[in-house]
């Protein structure tokens, strides 16, 4: 009876641990398009718009015939296409567009890293016109390492040993193909660029990238302060920089007189406007990234996209690849992978720490 007793106890045991355990993650049903499963799309979609919207920059900014625009138009245009886009997603899913507006003194606060983010796109195109692709595309991943002070000063956050390992690591990569990169090699641009120029291209990027981790911690900071879906927050973005960005267009003699004379438009091509959709979509495509996939996926699209936009500046630019730059992007690549905590860190193999402590 007592083994009886034991077995029927066992057996329901059994039973609650299999009702409570949740299903393996093979066995969770994926989202779906055309039959495909949501992250076998939205991946190589990321990485291809990474790496697109960095040749297509380029190309815009320094191939005969497509210089013609006025960059703020193409930077106001992109938050057009982002406003649309929440808009629709909102739609979609079944909030108020209202929802944007409920709260004025919250919306407003939204306004700071949408200032930061439009002052982040117009150096872009400045910085892009002057810099090799490769030099560019790591020097703009230095976003990471202010990124990580920045959480420090303004979230409380304190940095494990795989974050600094990962922002040392990626400092020298940048500093390797920084020294090994050269726009004298970009055959196909309009003019080379001397030291002293190449030296401002170094600090517009640099520029950039603070003032993009500046508005992403800020933002984030926005969206843990209040219940505000990411849709929403978006929209007040696209909203607030599409406002500031015709201030500035109407307060920048040289690109109002050049609007009012030969129209808003004026000197757009296909490519302009392919490089408008590539960077209004960027956003949207990392959210469905860690929606459908994971942080390792985003990690990995983000390395893909470095060697390929790399590789492709080679045959579309011209561009020459050295010992010194290819280092330098593997270990920028290998950083990003430490940082988030993807990658075994190599001083922790060395000192023995623990893995979970490291973050």
């Amino acid at each position: 009876m007592r083994s009886s007793s034991k077995m029927a106890i066992d057996v329901e045991a059994q039973k609650e641990e299999m009702v409570s355990k949740p299903p393996p993650p093979s066995a969770t049903k994926q989202p779906t398009l055309f039959g495909i499963e949501m992250r076998h799309i939205v991946l190589p979609l990321l990485t291809l718009q990474n790496a697109g919207a960095v040749l297509l920059m380029r190309a815009v900014r320094s191939l005969p015939g497509e210089t013609e625009f006025a960059t703020q138009t193409v930077v106001i245009m992109q938050e057009v296409f982002k406003l649309v886009a929440c808009v629709f997603l909102l739609l979609y899913t079944g909030e108020p567009i209202s929802n944007a507006w409920n709260r004025p003194n919250e919306a407003l606060k939204t306004g700071v890293p949408a200032i930061l983010y439009l002052f982040q796109n117009n150096v872009q195109y400045l910085a892009v016109g002057i810099l090799d692709v490769a030099t560019y595309t790591v020097s703009y991943q230095s976003k990471t390492i202010w990124t990580g002070i920045l959480s420090i000063l303004m979230l409380g956050r304190t940095l494990g040993l795989n974050k600094w390992t990962g922002i040392i690591l990626l400092v020298g990569g940048i500093s390797a193909v920084n020294l090994g990169g050269s726009n004298k090699s970009e055959a196909a641009a309009e003019r080379t660029f001397t030291a002293s120029e190449r030296m401002f291209g170094l600090v517009l990027i640099n520029a950039a990238a603070v003032a993009s981790a500046l508005a992403g911690v800020s933002f984030e900071k926005l969206l843990k302060g209040v219940s505000v879906s990411l849709w929403t927050r978006n929209m007040q973005l696209a909203f607030y920089s599409i406002f500031t960005g015709l201030l500035v267009l109407y307060t920048t003699a040289e690109q109002r007189e050049q609007v009012v004379a030969k129209g808003f438009f004026h000197g757009y091509t296909p490519k302009t406007w392919m490089c408008v959709c590539a960077n209004a979509f960027g956003g949207l495509l990392v959210g469905a990234t860690i929606k459908y996939a994971d942080a390792v996926s985003k990690d990995i699209s983000i390395g893909a996209s470095i060697v390929l936009s790399t590789l492709m500046s080679t045959s579309l630019f011209g561009y020459q690849l050295s010992s010194m730059v290819m280092g330098g992007i593997v270990a920028v690549i290998y950083s990003v992978f430490i940082y988030s905590g993807n990658a075994r860190n190599p001083i922790e193999s060395c000192v023995g720490g623990d893995p979970k402590q490291s973050n």
